[in-house]
């Protein structure tokens, strides 16, 4: 009878610590990586990864996830709708988090296919999705060096066609812990050819507010010829001193007979009829719409 029971005991702790080993095994970080990956490829499981994706043994997940991820195709059935999402999502990206979660899943491991899918799939006019900027937001949520590296790499691609890349690459870099400081950022500008690269670097520019960055920003100020651009630049410099308060955009001209301000940290545009030649250059940022005041509306996002 003991030995009996013995057996039986031994035979129950044998049976719990293979439990235990298994349980283990199912919490391990290759077990959840694989589970990951299933659940992504389970998503879209009929896509194949396009003609331009390379020879990689994660090609079939990342295009699983793009797929996943893609505006709806009815979404984009007017051509300026459709124009317009494609510029955004390039630049500034759609909050893709199936490729999101594939890139936390994958690790290093898959960042040259990101890097390959960026720099040879094609951009074609007005045709949805574009590879390389699904690609540019794995980079972009890696943010590991070599992730920047390639991103930058980016910036020296000037093909017209593939604009809204290079423009999505610097915004992703600006947004990239550590990549450039805000004078660094500044003493690009006289040097960038492209004014949407320049709207893009003003407006990371003004969000810091940083006096460090004046002296860069006035001598692209000086050396600016669009009139649109220096009066943007103008702004930058207005704000370092002049913080809650609001500025122009137009060094004052006013040329339609209104003032406009901006008020960036209120998030309110105004209008006031001019009074001048000029337009103050700086005024008060209002609590409620005051006298004389004709508009006051939200700042859009960017």
């Amino acid at each position: 009878m003991r030995a009996m029971n013995l057996r039986t005991i031994i035979i129950v702790l044998a049976a719990a610590a293979l439990g235990g080993l298994a349980l283990m095994d199912y919490y391990s970080a290759d077990s959840k990586k694989a589970r990951e990956l299933s659940e992504i490829q389970k998503l879209q499981p009929d896509v194949q990864p396009p003609a331009c994706f390379p020879a990689n043994p994660h090609a079939k997940l990342l295009a699983a996830a793009i797929k996943n991820d893609q505006r709806a195709p009815e979404s984009l059935n007017d051509d300026v709708v459709r124009r317009t999402a494609i510029k955004h999502d390039c630049i500034r990206g759609n909050n893709n988090a199936t490729v999101q979660r594939l890139v936390k899943a994958l690790g290093p491991q898959a960042l040259p296919l990101y890097t390959e899918v960026m720099e040879k799939c094609p951009v074609v006019k007005d045709q949805y999705p574009v590879y390389p900027c699904f690609a540019l937001d794995a980079l972009g949520f890696d943010g590991s060096k070599e992730a920047v590296a390639a991103m930058e790499k980016a910036l020296t691609n000037k093909d017209k066609a593939r604009k809204n890349v290079y423009l999505g690459a610097l915004f992703r870099l600006m947004a990239s812990p550590g990549w450039h400081t805000t004078p660094q950022l500044a003493a690009m500008l006289p040097g960038e050819t492209d004014w949407e690269a320049k709207e893009l670097l003003i407006e990371q520019i003004r969000a810091k507010k940083d006096p460090a960055a004046r002296g860069d920003l006035q001598k692209a100020y000086g050396t600016e010829t669009d009139e649109q651009e220096r009066g943007k630049i103008k702004a930058a410099l207005l704000e370092i001193d002049n913080a809650g308060r609001c500025v122009v955009e137009d060094e004052g001209r006013g040329e339609d007979g209104n003032c406009r301000y901006v008020c960036r940290e209120q998030n309110l545009r105004l209008k006031i009829a001019k009074q001048g030649p000029t337009c103050p250059l700086v005024r008060e940022a209002p609590q409620q719409n005051p006298p004389g005041v004709a508009a006051a509306t939200a700042v859009p996002p960017k």
